[in-house]
């Protein structure tokens, strides 16, 4: 997306003096600080803020912000339906503290809370503090009732519309460095495997809930207030729609083994030692079944039409149901690979960001192709014991 500087410090003044009002009022367009942040082809991010001079930390109005501005693929229909669902997702979110405020919506953009913090490092993912904070903030967005549809297609129409616009994968037209594993590649029928793959988890029990569906170390902010109440909160909800509650706890797994800030070639590396151990997992879905089951209850008494005779667990797990959980993230694990293999291909297609797509979804395929067949193991040998309960 090409940015123009005059025009977006123009349109952030403006933008600024009408909605936050009180000392952006008070300013010339050329004393906003303003600095690029990201951008892509679809969005271009900015911080925007006050001079010092200006900065009253009394004012009821932010000192910063964030401006978010769409581009031309945001065009079309099914782009403007989907700036229309996740603005409302935003909506509810800030609404709730669990994610950044929105301070203005308005064509082609957003004003939205500037966080004084950090992306959470590798390290601190997996730190008992911050792991628990994960748990209780995925617990209350899966606890959610938004308004969009509640049918649970987004993990197979996204994986069968990446594998579909993915182009022939030729060895001799990539780096050296990525010739193995775009070998290894294009040997595989990525759609087969994908219809595969939604085949078998329609027999893995998995609660429908609304689902962030990528969180990772780049999409968790540390606040730097260290007396906040609420010390992390997760951002970018590009890809939340309604999905099976296994693959947000699965996908999140995966991610304590791996780290995006290498600086050199293929820019990620992946530990398999940092996956959770048994304490750490069952550690994790108790928090999160605690905060899921009491929001789920507080809603039940808000509805008039609740049966008033169901009790809730509050988090209390059993044996048997955490068996149960920890099987539904091993077969969504499949998922998750999966999934990240199909849009890496595509990335590494169409992307100028340096990074090593095409290695990252090789990695993530032998990972699945190697837990594949544990658990089809697993719940053959779980359907089998089941089988034996019934005859007995």
């Amino acid at each position: 997306m090409q940015v123009h500087e005059d025009k977006v410090r123009e349109k952030a003044y403006q933008l600024c003096k009408e909605y936050l009002q009180g000392k952006w009022k008070e300013i010339v367009s050329s004393q906003l600080v303003i600095k690029q942040i990201s951008g892509g082809l679809s969005n271009v991010v900015f911080y925007v803020g006050l001079p010092e001079h200006l900065i009253d930390t009394e004012a009821r109005e932010p000192t910063q912000v964030l401006l978010r501005l769409f581009g031309d693929l945001s065009s079309g229909p099914v782009h403007e339906f989907r700036l229309v669902q996740e603005t409302l997702v935003f909506t509810m979110l800030a609404e709730r503290n669990l994610g950044p405020r929105l301070f203005g919506v308005f064509p082609g953009g957003r004003l939205e809370e500037f966080i004084q913090g950090h992306p959470l490092t590798s390290e601190e993912l997996r730190s008992p503090v911050y792991s628990e904070e994960i748990a209780k903030n995925t617990g209350l967005i899966h606890s959610l009732n938004v308004p969009v549809s509640k049918d649970p297609n987004w993990l197979g129409d996204t994986m069968r519309s990446l594998a579909l616009k993915l182009a022939p994968m030729v060895p001799d037209r990539v780096p050296q460095s990525e010739r193995e594993a775009v070998t290894f590649l294009k040997k595989v029928n990525l759609r087969q495997e994908v219809d595969w793959l939604l085949s078998f988890l329609r027999n893995v029990p998995s609660p429908v809930v609304f689902s962030h569906n990528d969180i990772n170390c780049g999409n968790i902010l540390v606040r730097d207030d260290p007396e906040s109440w609420d010390p992390v909160v997760l951002i970018d909800f590009e890809f939340a729609a309604y999905n099976y509650r296994g693959f947000d706890l699965a996908n999140h797994f995966i991610e304590w083994i791996y780290d995006y800030g290498t600086k050199t070639f293929p820019y990620f590396s992946k530990n398999e030692s940092k996956y959770p151990t048994r304490a750490q997992m069952e550690r994790w879905v108790k928090r999160y079944l605690e905060v899921y089951e009491e929001q789920k209850s507080l809603q039940d008494e808000n509805n008039l039409h609740h049966k008033r005779n169901q009790v809730r667990t509050k988090g209390i797990v059993g044996k048997e149901k955490m068996e149960d959980i920890l099987d539904e993230i091993a077969a969504y694990s499949l998922a998750s690979h999966l999934l990240w293999v199909v849009w890496a291909c595509k990335q590494a297609q169409t992307s100028s960001i340096t990074f090593s797509y095409y290695c990252y979804s090789y990695t993530r395929l032998k990972d699945y192709f190697k837990e594949k067949e544990e658990v089809i193991e697993l719940f053959k040998k779980k359907k089998g014991m089941k089988r034996k309960e019934g005859e007995s």
